[in-house]
């Protein structure tokens, strides 16, 4: 399920993955601990937070996911599994789903809301103007700074961001 939404520019995220790291006070050229930052969320966001729950309580191919909650902020719950994954393997999947729900938050928080009630399949969308693009692209930029992995081989982005062989792959096609 997707959202149309304003438009965004591969430049505008990479923009944006650098105020986000700056507002999580996150180096900017290194790993992005995202177990340290959901720690902030309640700081950063106004009346939102995480929880960590039950591998069943989300479907199977959900591992994550954002809601808005009744206090008017967010609410990240995170399966269980790929917390611990996260934690205990600092992999780029588990890493990745966590930041990826901490970007709607953020693009959210700065106007990158829904312009229809209509939800859309996969593909239906432009990807530039497709809520879920964007949050995948400014969570691709958070992790992965592109000034800092320009030039490098995947191997070498995987060792310093912890992320997977598919997303340092992809982070050196663009």
């Amino acid at each position: 399920m997707d959202y149309k939404t304003k438009k965004m520019s591969r430049k505008t995220a990479r923009m944006l993955a650098g105020i986000l790291r700056k507002i999580f006070e996150v180096d900017p050229g290194g790993a992005f601990p995202i177990l340290d930052v959901l720690e902030k969320i309640p700081d950063k966001f106004e009346n939102s937070n995480y929880e960590v729950v039950d591998d069943d309580k989300l479907d199977i191919n959900n591992p994550a996911r954002c809601f808005q909650n009744a206090a008017g902020g967010f609410t990240i719950q995170i399966k269980e599994s790929v917390y611990d994954g996260a934690y205990r393997y600092y992999t780029g999947a588990y890493r990745d789903h966590i930041t990826h729900e901490l970007c709607h938050v953020f693009l959210f928080s700065i106007g990158y809301t829904p312009v229809m009630d209509r939800s859309f399949n996969d593909n239906e969308l432009k990807a530039y103007e497709s809520v879920e693009w964007q949050a995948k692209a400014v969570c691709g930029e958070v992790m992965m700074p592109y000034e800092e992995t320009k030039g490098m081989i995947p191997y070498e982005i995987m060792a310093k961001y912890g992320v997977s062989s598919a997303q340092a792959k992809y982070r050196q096609k663009y």
